[in-house]
């Protein structure tokens, strides 16, 4: 080989000195992204901004933290290119000295925001310690902390007397000392005493709050069947942290969240204890967010001072008549699982218990709003904070409250390795994109019983999920300081493995293995949140959705069209253009109406509306039978009757009896969607319009790999964004029509890419029978194969080439490596230590199979050397790979491959003769705290295989021009 097709071979090959994520954006990757071939649209993808990367949770065991430690640790977040660190006080073994407002934490506070401006990361704030929110200070029995409604009852003959105390509600939360009668009322029921629901005469009953002397009552009951004495006690809920009383020096316990004086009471103690002038000064200049994790309250039934008033006000009747149809047990507890569908305690004889509910929930979600985040909103603002929040909990209509957020946050949570898409994450989408918020965060990605187990594959793979219903923003979870609580030494402290050495996952950082690769992570995060957030969302349907609570149907009969849940609130305001709801904004195609009881009257105008303007409705199943809520009930439900017949006397409604009908009547409608993934329907996609352009996410959530062509709508040449790289590679084989592009797509299990429409022609193929077609530097097509042959290439035009491509050599089985394994594992001075192994392998096995590695973690490389002739290039195929991988050719370290399909192009970095590929590995920490001293927890858990497990391929090419 001459010099010259040396240097020709090595050209795209990106070497560096320095392994920052900042360098890897910006070198070699953003060359490649601002050749002239690279259209408008993506000209910003390979070097990411600030503003796009992710952010990481940053625990902390409160003021515990050395200054030291926080300048350190900044760096190191920094240093692996996050956007942003959100400061999570945990909890403190000393919570007088270091606690939530004592003068220590608040001096950390500074140093770590002045820490963030000087090496570029923005700090995040909590409202408050751990979660839900605490106020230090605020007792369980003062008006301002949380607040609950508890019954007691007596059953009563007929025609005998009741005497004696007013019946008592169960005992309340330890620490709560005060109770106040709401309500003393009777009731005759009918049925069963002991069965729920207790059934109610509504007519029967009699109010008796104002016979109660000194909390004693005396009663006769009215002659016939018997009677119940309901008594109904306000008190406080007694809620303190997760983390219990470990966070302050004075009990904290959990404000109102439904009226105005409580969370007064947490930015009071904000305003009094934790800020200083310094710190106000900083925040302001640093910008970030003040953020809420997720409304996880403990009631026996939600409840605030006012709440009979305001419920009057805002619903028009009272409350009072109604409180026992409210109760349903369980569905206030903190990690209930109990829905609005549960059975409840008391219900009238005529069955109207439901639309109380649906009213106190409403009124529930507006008090939630008018006097809880809204001023904590422009409190936050007043110190240059955004207004970040989970709101998310049992009784709440979540998009509502979403939409009064300045960022709308969900979360993948999960309790085994192996959970999957979960539905009710991503009810905010439609909530999200019809307010016009440009952001959609998630809090990913928290796995129970994961703590050191957690492979990027598997955080990726959650990621990619949430990317496909909307989310543009992670925050990782998380990153842990490495001293606090008494825990010192190697691998540190972590807030979930206190107990036993393993909880929900993870504590990323240097204490791992793979803290050296999470920049290439971070790098593909930003990408992919880059192109999640250009232009506007493109999205198929919106699916109607009222409801409080996480309860919700998926479009099962609409596969490969992409929807948005939207509900009353939503859609509020909304018009139709062109045949599309939101024309400016998402532009869905049509709307969903599936098997919903409930429909407002005010919705019900307002779809017949958007029909009569030509929006495509499609209704599944029963039609709503009545309005929520008990106000004026049937005579909105006679509204609503004949507001469906109308709407459904429009030509552009369709009803169909079950889901497996609904795609027939979208396409009779004219609805199809934007992407087609016929050939491939597992797979999901996003679509971005923008002024210039198109831009398609597409992920294979499925367990095999997918081959297959899709039909895009956009003109122009198509181009593949690799958010590893950060390379922009123009296709050649694809097929145009008027209005669509048809394009192959190739994706492992977990894998996904962007795909680029910049709307214009450009000479292409649309068929071969080998091989694929790319593009030169130059615009040129090129014939690539892996197997001597000739070929035919059609051309656009409908021309045809006969391309004779020469032998590329065979495909090698590479099983012959020497390894070495830097071994982690904790010192007698408590402190990581590394012992070195050396290994010959004959095979690839994974270290748990190998001689002296079953119980290792660290980091591996793997170095073989292979021969090879006269080639253009050559596909390298790893195989399994645990955790993360870096490959280097012939001394040049590569841009950083697929996490997940652990394929890599070596064009550029191959040679005659001899070439020397090395794959560095590193792994998760569980197999060695298995057999640690301190982790019980992970030493219940199985060994995982880590290493290069394989099989490794190289798989040569040609490439030959199609065009002389």
């Amino acid at each position: 080989m001459t010099p010259i097709s040396r240097r020709r071979l090595c050209r795209d090959a990106v070497a560096l000195s320095v392994a920052t994520p900042a360098l890897l954006a910006a070198t070699g990757p953003a060359a490649s992204a601002n050749h002239p071939t690279v259209p408008a649209i993506a000209r910003g993808f390979a070097s990411i901004g600030e503003a796009d990367r992710p952010k990481i949770r940053y625990w902390w065991p409160c003021g515990e933290i050395s200054a030291e430690a926080v300048e350190a640790e900044i760096r190191q977040i920094a240093g692996r290119g996050f956007a942003a660190a959100e400061i999570q006080c945990i909890f403190t073994a000393d919570p007088g000295r270091y606690g939530w407002g004592s003068a220590t934490l608040t001096q950390r506070l500074e140093q770590v925001v002045a820490a963030g401006r000087r090496h570029g990361l923005r700090i995040d704030l909590t409202v408050g310690p751990a979660w839900p929110l605490v106020v230090p200070g605020l007792g369980p029995d003062s008006r301002r902390a949380a607040q609950e409604l508890a019954y007691g009852r007596a059953a009563v003959a007929g025609g005998s007397t009741y005497s004696g105390p007013v019946p008592a509600a169960p005992e309340p939360h330890p620490g709560v000392t005060r109770q106040t009668l709401v309500a003393v009322q009777a009731f005759r029921r009918t049925g069963s005493a002991g069965a729920k629901p207790v059934v109610l005469e509504r007519g029967s009953r009699v109010d008796l709050t104002g016979a109660v002397r000194d909390g004693l009552l005396s009663w006769t009951a009215p002659a016939g069947g018997q009677w119940l004495v309901l008594a109904f006690w306000q008190r406080g809920t007694g809620q303190a942290a997760v983390t219990g009383q470990t966070v302050s020096a004075q009990p904290a316990h959990v404000p109102d969240h439904f009226a105005s004086a409580g969370i007064r009471a947490a930015t009071d103690h904000w305003d009094r204890h934790v800020l200083t002038p310094r710190l106000r000064r900083l925040l302001r200049d640093s910008g970030g967010d003040l953020f809420e994790d997720s409304l996880e309250l403990d009631s026996a039934l939600h409840w605030t001072w006012d709440l009979p008033e305001r419920f009057e006000k805002l619903r028009g009747y009272s409350l009072r008549p109604h409180l026992p149809v409210l109760f349903i047990d369980g569905i206030h507890r903190q990690y209930t699982s109990v829905t609005l569908d549960a059975t409840p305690d008391f219900e009238f004889t005529d069955g109207g218990g439901a639309r109380v509910r649906e009213d106190y929930c409403q009124t529930l979600t507006d008090l939630y709003i008018s006097d809880h985040v809204e001023p904590l909103k422009n409190w936050a603002h007043s110190l240059g904070l955004r207004l970040r929040a989970q709101p998310y909990g049992t009784t709440i209509d979540t998009p509502t409250v979403a939409t009064a957020l300045d960022v709308n946050e969900t979360e993948s949570l999960g309790v085994n390795a192996g959970y999957d898409d979960d539905p009710s994450r991503w009810i905010s989408s439609g909530s999200v994109h019809l307010s016009g918020q440009k952001i959609f965060s998630l809090e990913g990605c928290a796995t129970l019983n994961e703590a050191y187990g957690q492979t990027w594959p598997d955080m990726l793979k959650h990621f990619n999920t949430a990317f496909a219903h909307g989310v543009n923003q992670i925050v990782y979870h998380g990153f842990a300081t490495g001293a606090g609580m008494g825990v010192t030494g190697w691998p540190g402290f972590s807030p979930f493995t206190m107990e036993s050495g393993n909880g929900f996952s993870e504590a990323w950082g240097p204490r791992q293995p793979t803290w050296a690769d999470t920049g290439k992570i971070t790098d593909w995060t930003a990408r992919m949140q880059w192109a999640l957030r250009q232009g506007r969302p493109s999205v198929d349907l919106a699916v109607y959705r009222q409801s409080y609570g996480h309860d919700v149907r998926v479009p099962e009969g609409a596969a490969g069209f992409t929807y948005d849940f939207t509900g009353p609130a939503q859609l509020e305001g909304t018009r139709v253009g062109g045949g599309r709801l939101a024309p400016n904004g998402p532009a869905y195609r049509a709307l969903i109406l599936d098997r919903q009881p409930t429909l407002p009257v005010s919705t019900a105008r307002l779809l017949l509306s958007h029909a009569r303007a030509g929006l495509p409705v499609v209704i599944v199943g029963n039609l709503p039978t009545r309005t929520p809520g008990a106000h004026r009930a049937a005579h909105q439900t006679a509204l609503l009757t004949r507001l469906l017949d109308q709407l459904l006397d429009q030509p552009s409604v369709r009803r169909v009896a079950g889901r497996r009908d609904l795609a027939g009547a979208l396409k009779a409608l004219g609805v199809r969607p934007s992407a087609d993934v016929g050939a491939a329907p597992g797979l999901l996609t996003v679509r971005r319009t923008l002024p210039q352009g198109e831009l398609y996410y597409v992920y294979n959530p499925t367990s095999a790999p997918v081959t297959a062509e899709i039909r895009v709508e956009g003109t122009g040449r198509p181009y593949e964004l690799d958010a590893w790289s950060g390379k922009v590679t123009p296709l050649g084989l694809y097929r145009a029509g008027r209005s669509h592009i048809t394009l192959p797509v190739h994706l492992a299990p977990g894998g996904s890419t962007v795909i680029a429409l910049d709307g214009r022609h450009a000479r292409h193929a649309t068929a071969t029978t080998g091989g694929t077609v790319t593009v030169s530097e130059n615009g040129r097509l090129r014939l690539r194969a892996s197997t001597a042959g000739s070929h035919t290439v059609t051309l656009d035009d409908g021309r045809e080439r006969h391309v004779v491509v020469p032998p590329p050599g065979k495909e090698q089985r590479l099983d012959s490596w020497h390894l070495t394994v830097e071994d982690w594992h904790r010192g007698p001075d408590g402190e990581r230590e590394i012992t070195l192994h050396e290994l010959d392998l004959d095979v690839l096995r994974p270290w748990s199979d190998l001689p002296g590695l079953h119980d290792a973690s660290g980091i591996g490389t793997y170095t073989t050397t292979v021969r090879l002739g006269r080639l253009d290039g050559a596909r390298l195929e790893l195989g399994r790979v645990t955790d993360t991988c870096e490959v280097t050719v012939n001394g040049r370290r590569l841009p950083p491959p697929d996490q997940i399909s652990h394929r890599l192009d070596l064009a550029g970095c191959l040679r005659e003769g001899t070439n020397t590929i090395t794959v560095r590995v590193a792994t998760p920490l569980r197999n060695r705290l298995r057999v640690t001293d301190g982790f019980p927890g992970q030493a219940d858990m199985p060994r995982q295989e880590y290493g290069l497990i394989g099989p490794v391929s190289l798989v040569p090419y040609r490439e030959t021009p199609v065009l002389d």
